[in-house]
């Protein structure tokens, strides 16, 4: 049951990203997999602050790596980007309650 949960309530994770032609949506949709096995983790009860950090710099390196295949098809990371995946990932940890994660702390090991 959590898991259609989470597939329901993530389904527009990265819309205006999809919406937006200058970034390929094969590539938003890998992007899209890490915030949801990123939702994976913070799904588990009674995680602290920083175990959050934690799981979202894990997620960020792996979108980090993804940076040379955005260039390669004439799009980038850039900032626009930087803030619909940090609101993305601001999204799933409010969803599990918490309050009190900095959303920029999220995404503060970004390289794009």
């Amino acid at each position: 049951m959590p898991a259609f949960f989470e597939l329901c309530m993530f389904e527009d994770l990265l819309l205006p990203m999809f919406d937006d032609e200058y970034y390929p949506d094969i590539l938003v949709a890998e992007v899209k997999q890490f915030i949801q096995q990123f939702a994976k983790k913070v799904a588990k009860a009674d995680l602290s602050i920083t175990e959050i950090y934690h799981y979202a710099a894990e997620t960020v390196v792996f979108i980090n790596k993804m940076k040379p295949q955005f260039d390669d098809l004439d799009s980038s990371l850039d900032d626009t980007a930087a803030d619909y995946i940090a609101e993305a990932m601001m999204m799933v940890v409010q969803d599990q309650g918490y309050m009190d994660v900095e959303m920029e702390e999220l995404v503060s090991n970004r390289e794009w």
